[in-house]
């Protein structure tokens, strides 16, 4: 999905027009219809303050992607996602477990330069499991803010404060 249509999407789930939201920007209605057409290129300065203004946790997961391209969890809508916080808890459970149960599977001890390619190719295995419970794990949270209305920006400045305390963080 192109970045204006992403943009045009999350504005209207947000419930502002286009003037609702270009009064929260230094930018005018205008502009703003015109990045949503695509007939203007969104320019880079202003990613992070319409997303911050816009606070849509679908919007947050195509600008993720938009940055850091194939790097990027993506908002889980296929056919088998049910977004029910319950539905979502639960699959989160099973990504996980199966995640866990594949971390048992390889040695951790075993330095990098002596192992096999099967071996190899079962660290990769485990990657992908990671990832699917993390990107399970990532979706509840944004699918649980958006249920609750809880600001997902409010919930990760809260969320990074405390790993900085914990000292996680830098």
């Amino acid at each position: 999905m192109a970045i204006g249509e992403a943009l045009a999407k999350a504005r209207k789930r947000q419930g502002y027009s286009q003037e609702d939201l270009s009064a929260h920007l230094p930018i005018s209605r205008e502009s703003v219809a015109k990045y949503e057409t695509g007939s203007r290129r969104l320019p880079d300065d202003m990613r992070k303050p319409i997303a911050e203004a816009l606070d849509d946790v679908e919007y947050y997961f195509v600008t993720w992607k938009e940055a850091a391209g194939e790097v990027a969890i993506p908002f889980l809508n296929g056919e088998h996602v049910d977004h029910h916080p319950s539905s979502m808890a639960f699959m989160v459970k099973g990504e996980t477990a199966e995640a866990l149960q594949h971390l048992e599977k390889v040695s951790w001890t075993k330095p990098v330069h002596t192992r096999t390619e099967a071996e190899k190719e079962d660290m990769k295995k485990v990657l992908f499991e990671l990832l699917d419970a993390a990107a399970s794990i990532i979706n509840l949270v944004a699918i649980v803010a958006r249920e609750y209305r809880f600001s997902l920006k409010e919930i990760f400045k809260v969320w990074r404060v405390s790993l900085k305390l914990r000292k996680l963080n830098r």
